[in-house]
């Protein structure tokens, strides 16, 4: 007697369920004093972010500049 081999199908299972909504961070009372560790990393990070778009911004002029300088001098 040979046991009952069965085919297996690729099947979607949909589920239905519920994300909450995700509600956004009143920044208001992490800076308020502005001497909190979470106040002190938020404004390092927005400084580091803004120091690498504008190192960004010139080295892609540098960029550009350099190489128009090397094709004037061929």
């Amino acid at each position: 007697m040979q046991p009952n081999l069965q085919t297996q199908t690729n099947q979607t299972i949909q589920t239905a369920t519920s994300i909450p909504s995700i509600t956004p961070i009143d920044p208001q009372p992490i800076i308020e004093h502005g001497e909190s560790p979470t106040a002190i990393i938020l404004a390092i990070a927005i400084l580091i972010v803004l120091v690498m778009g504008s190192i960004t911004g010139l080295v892609r002029v540098l960029a550009i500049v350099m190489l128009h300088q090397s094709k004037s001098e061929r």
